[in-house]
């Protein structure tokens, strides 16, 4: 292969890249919003707020979606050069802490709901009072 057919390839990969980038984004971005703001939605009312399991989840979908929107908008902002982290080195770091912490959070928060499901099924009855809201808040 020579050079020039080996540069156009990476233009053309480089390019897809790009696409696959702007589109898809917008559409996991809609999507991913739509879905938490759903799961917001019903698992804040009154009888679901009770629910320790239900307020991890909810207070999961929350991480989520501050997850998405810090990772997903300047990715899709870096593909026309409108990305601000390149330039400001403080939103750079900002937008890296927020999104990492976020998805940890919310990971972390459906595994604590996972052990609240197991507390709360125990056949050991002092197991399932470990089961409560307050403790899941804490």
């Amino acid at each position: 292969m020579s050079s020039t057919s080996n540069e156009s390839l990476i233009a053309l990969l480089n390019n897809i890249s790009t696409q696959l980038t702007r589109y898809f984004g917008i559409f996991i971005i809609i999507f991913g919003i739509a879905g938490n703001t759903i799961n917001i939605c019903v698992l804040s009312q009154r009888p679901l707020r009770l629910n320790p399991c239900a307020w991890l989840f909810l207070t999961s979908s929350i991480a989520n979606g501050i997850g998405i929107l810090a990772g997903l908008i300047y990715r899709i902002l870096s593909t026309w050069s409108a990305d601000l982290t390149n330039t400001n080195s403080y939103l750079c770091k900002l937008r890296a802490f927020v999104l990492f912490d976020a998805i940890t959070i919310g990971s972390w928060l459906i595994m604590l709901a996972t052990v609240d499901r197991w507390l709360s099924s125990n056949t050991n009855a002092g197991q399932r009072q470990r089961s409560t809201l307050k403790n899941a808040q804490f």
